[in-house]
């Protein structure tokens, strides 16, 4: 085993901590392996990139609510920071829960897992397709979004959950399918 801690830039994963996840069985982190936690874990993933994606609604939603100028900001400014890293450490957890196989290099994986990364970033590209879909049908007939606009529907946390999700989804495939992690 080499002294060297071998950094993966494009998986952006080093040697150590993928090997680490792969072989550790911590008993901290066991909650997180059994299926049912981990489809609860994208569920919730799930529901926090909508959260995300709908702060670029915020202000057709504070119109909507009838909610002051100093409340709407304090509200919309607690919510999308504690959602974003809300969603930020709950990805941390997937990837725990999936042992980090999803960004994982092939020569860190064996034959097995290699086909079981590589059928999720299948499906997960295939699911982005549909997703992105709905973010365009949403974009067009829902109100109207300029991004990086002081006012009106900022487009820019639509922008942030889309790149999200094209992050997470091979993880989150990952743990909805495999049986046992």
């Amino acid at each position: 085993m080499s002294k060297t801690n071998k950094i993966y830039w494009f998986e952006g994963v080093t040697e150590k901590g993928v090997k680490a996840l792969l072989n550790d069985e911590n008993s901290k982190y066991r909650w997180l392996r059994p299926q049912r936690n981990r489809r609860i874990l994208v569920l919730l993933m799930a529901f926090g990139l909508v959260l995300t994606a709908m702060c670029s609604y915020w202000p057709s939603l504070k119109t909507n609510l009838d909610l002051s100028d100093g409340a709407a900001r304090t509200i919309f400014s607690v919510t999308a920071v504690f959602v974003i890293f809300a969603v930020l450490g709950g990805y941390s957890f997937l990837r725990i829960s999936v042992r980090s196989i999803a960004d994982a290099p092939d020569e860190l994986l064996d034959e097995r897992q290699i086909k079981v990364r590589n059928a999720s970033f299948r499906y997960a590209y295939l699911a982005m397709g549909f997703v992105v879909l709905v973010l365009l049908l949403a974009m067009f007939f829902g109100p109207e979004l300029n991004i990086f606009q002081p006012e009106g529907n900022d487009g820019s946390y639509l922008m942030i959950a889309t790149l999200f999700a094209f992050a997470f989804m091979p993880s989150m495939v990952l743990a909805w399918r495999e049986r046992d992690i």
